[in-house]
């Protein structure tokens, strides 16, 4: 997956602060940053392609971001945004209302509006930029780990609080396949956590575009289960075959084939990492749900142009290649 790395400390400690202005506003646009830290603004910025999301991990001196009605349009007006404090002590204040941020928050805002984050202190971020045509179809509202007040919104909650903490870590190291899987489990979560605050709201129902973000954080949960199936799914989530046929229609792909593409690219992910790299080809294709070898090789031939065991073998090999020509 793409990624970017910005450290400050490879800079003049003078223009440290205004280095981290421009890479901020690069990709977050003419937002308004202060340092409220009298040292040198020691800071990094590393940002993360998951799939359609898009990740930073922040680790900076206490500061104050904000966008005031001045600012008219930003590249990140195409998001919502979410912001999981990893450290420090932080506050969000938006539509007159303000939400304390300890290590394990997260807030959901649209950034559409005029916002107003602040860290007190050295603090640790995850931010995570959610694009907003993945929740077409409902209202997202703004939502704050503070305003858990069900049992079952308290709990989903802190269960998509710890699945963005250890995706936190293990984001540098993460291979390019399984983004997709990842930002699906990652809506899945957010989707249901949606769906318990619709409930605590008393919602009727839960709409089309929340189900099908559960169908799919669904899929991620089960690929390693060879009877996954659409029947199972709708036994599962009590909803009939037809529905889910039915809110999978505006998508590039159906849901047979959303399972079938899922667990490809699990295996393709596998194939291409040295920890499994003692495993044979058919353990690792009926490990994510094949229950046939020449069929899971017809399928990964005809989805990325290879056979499996070409593929493993450049993948394997490119290190190797990289670590002879760069000698450390």
């Amino acid at each position: 997956m793409k990624r970017f790395h910005f450290d400050t400390r490879g800079e003049e400690a003078a223009h440290r602060a205004e280095s981290w202005g421009v890479v901020n506003h690069d990709y977050f646009g003419d937002l308004r940053v202060q340092c409220l830290d009298d040292g040198p603004f020691d800071a990094e910025f590393a940002v993360y392609e998951v799939g359609p999301l898009r990740m930073y991990r922040i680790d900076a001196p206490a500061h104050r971001v904000w966008r005031d009605t001045a600012v008219r349009e930003l590249p990140s007006d195409g998001f919502y945004k979410l912001v999981l404090q990893l450290a420090g002590r932080a506050e969000i204040r938006q539509h007159d209302r303000g939400f304390e941020l300890r290590p394990g928050d997260w807030s959901l805002y649209d950034p559409q509006a005029p916002y107003a984050i602040t860290n007190f202190e050295r603090a640790e971020l995850l931010v995570v930029q959610l694009p907003r045509r993945e929740f077409k179809g409902f209202k997202v509202p703004n939502l704050h780990t503070s305003e858990a007040h069900t049992s079952a919104l308290q709990g989903l909650s802190a269960v998509f609080g710890s699945f963005l903490r250890s995706l936190a870590e293990q984001l540098p190291t993460l291979p390019d396949a399984v983004g997709q899987p990842v930002s699906d489990t990652a809506l899945g979560l957010l989707a249901s956590t949606l769906a318990a605050d619709q409930q605590a709201r008393e919602s009727t129902s839960a709409l089309p575009a929340v189900l099908k973000l559960r169908v799919k954080q669904h899929v991620q949960a089960h690929l390693g289960e060879s009877d996954l199936t659409i029947e199972r799914i709708a036994t599962d989530l009590r909803c009939s075959k037809r529905y889910l046929h039915r809110i999978f229609e505006d998508e590039d792909c159906s849901l047979d084939r959303y399972i079938w593409l899922s667990r490809l690219e699990r295996c393709r992910a596998a194939l291409a990492s040295p920890a499994t790299a003692s495993r044979s080809i058919s353990e690792i294709a009926f490990a994510w749900g094949f229950n046939s070898s020449p069929h899971f090789c017809r399928l990964f031939k005809s989805r990325y142009g290879t056979s499996p065991r070409e593929f493993r073998q450049q993948a394997l090999a490119a290190p190797q290649a990289g670590a002879a020509t760069h000698p450390h």
